[in-house]
């Protein structure tokens, strides 16, 4: 089964915060690995970085997330699907014009959603509320 995961989660991994147990704990119940695409990758990279900026967490924190992603990666705890751009901005149009207006989705957060699509997930990982009912509307199973 293919799991996708959004940035609230995997940020989760490696910042420690309110939901931080939840998504190791799924880690450790779920041993399969973890979509990423280059767009999710670089978004999650980009939260922790912002995190940093706000002073949420210390620059020691930041790289010491960012070090343990990559470590992660290459240890197979996640496996890169490549999408093509076109496509993803394809799928997250069609997303926003069947459900913007009763969603009220934020659009990066429908561009993780058309991810997961398109690389067949059928699992969708995230802390976000409103984007797991979307993602539960358009077919996939949202934990944790």
């Amino acid at each position: 089964m293919v799991v996708y995961a959004d940035s609230s989660f995997l940020v989760a991994v490696y910042v420690q915060g309110k939901s931080e147990k939840d998504a190791r704990s799924y880690f450790v119940k779920n041993p399969q690995p973890i979509c990423l695409t280059r767009f999710s990758k670089s978004e999650i990279q980009h939260a922790i970085r912002m995190l940093a900026f706000q002073k949420h967490i210390a620059l020691s924190e930041m790289t010491q997330a960012l070090l343990q992603l990559e470590r992660d990666e290459a240890e197979g705890f996640y496996e890169m699907q490549y999408v093509e751009a076109e496509d993803l901005y394809i799928k997250t149009s069609q997303l926003s014009h069947r459900h913007a207006l009763e969603s009220g989705v934020r659009y990066l957060d429908m561009l993780h959603i058309a991810s997961a699509l398109l690389v067949n997930a059928r699992r969708f990982l995230t802390f976000d509320v409103r984007q797991g009912k979307l993602a539960k509307a358009v077919g996939l199973e949202v934990k944790p």
